[in-house]
């Protein structure tokens, strides 16, 4: 009689478990691929994200586009493909080493009480900000900090003993915690780029009131002139201010002396900050260029470049 092979139970079993081995490899595999295919499709549209950002920073920075021209810094190419940039004259900003450097504590005192210091903790702040850029050893005032206060704080680093190098930088003065409770985008309001002028076309709201020691009121008359009727900014009817004495009725109730608040004004600013956003579905990429016009038709000159 001939026998009939048939397999055992344990080879069975090892049988069933090589199978269920390959399904899950099979499984894993397919899993790998169709990530690696989400990544590079991610990755491609980060891509071109990123290009359509650096196009825009090349269109904000040709001389005869203007921050107004809404509807080509805004595009729309479809297929979920946008671009969105922003022109600003830096002059919308206090340059904080020009600031210090002029020991204008008026305009800073304006500023930090309107964001909601008191007087005393708005001097205690500026004492600090001169104590991190001096190069001496003894405190500013009442309220400055030198390397014992950062060492009782536990801070081994600071003050830096000059000009700031960045904005971010102004963070790290001690004190800057408690602004920056109250006014969380303060870094908004601040350069270190820039001849110090604050440009009456660019400058929000509170940055004016900061610098002219104008009324809320007299401030909104120049900012309501500059919307133009549809009350937007940036919008095709804004209107532009060619000279700063075209502001001169508006400031006339200040407190400081005209010649002073004319001084410290300016309609243009050589200096311009590209924000400039290319979008590809979900997928975004931020471009921020400080610029310094060229003259001359000269290439402009790169202050700063951030990616994000």
């Amino acid at each position: 009689m001939t026998a009939t092979l048939r397999p055992s139970g344990a080879a069975l079993l090892l049988v069933l478990w090589a199978i269920t081995v390959i399904s899950f490899a099979v499984l894993w595999m397919a899993n790998v691929v169709n990530l690696e295919l989400e990544t590079t499709v991610s990755d491609s549209a980060g891509l071109r994200a990123r290009q359509i950002a650096v196009s825009g920073v090349a269109l904000g920075l040709h001389p005869q586009v203007k921050r107004d021209d809404t509807e080509l810094l805004n595009r729309d190419f479809g297929s979920g493909e946008r671009m969105q940039v922003r022109i600003r004259g830096e002059g919308a900003r206090f340059n904080i080493n020009r600031l210090l450097k002029d020991q204008d504590r008026i305009t800073m005192l304006n500023l930090f009480t309107l964001w909601g210091l008191t007087a005393d903790e708005g001097n205690a702040l500026i004492d600090k900000l001169t104590d991190w850029v001096d190069e001496d050893e003894f405190r500013t005032g009442f309220g400055g900090a030198e390397r014992a206060e950062y060492e009782a704080a536990g801070i081994t680093d600071a003050p830096a003993n000059r000009l700031f190098r960045s904005v971010p930088e102004m963070g790290r003065v001690l004190d800057m915690e408690k602004l920056a409770s109250l006014k969380p985008d303060w870094a908004e309001s601040f350069t270190i780029f820039g001849d110090g002028l604050i440009d009456v076309n660019e400058a929000e709201a509170d940055v004016l009131q900061a610098v002219t020691g104008a009324t809320p009121e007299m401030v909104q008359g120049i900012l309501q002139q500059r919307r133009g009727s549809d009350g937007l900014e940036p919008s095709d009817d804004d209107l532009r201010f060619d000279d700063v004495g075209q502001v001169a009725g508006w400031l006339a109730g200040s407190t400081l002396p005209p010649e002073q608040i004319m001084g410290r004004l300016t309609t243009e600013s050589s200096v311009k900050r590209i924000d400039s956003r290319g979008l590809v579905g979900e997928r975004s990429r931020q471009i921020s260029v400080v610029a310094e016009s060229g003259e001359g038709g000269e290439a402009a000159t790169y202050l700063l470049w951030e990616e994000k």
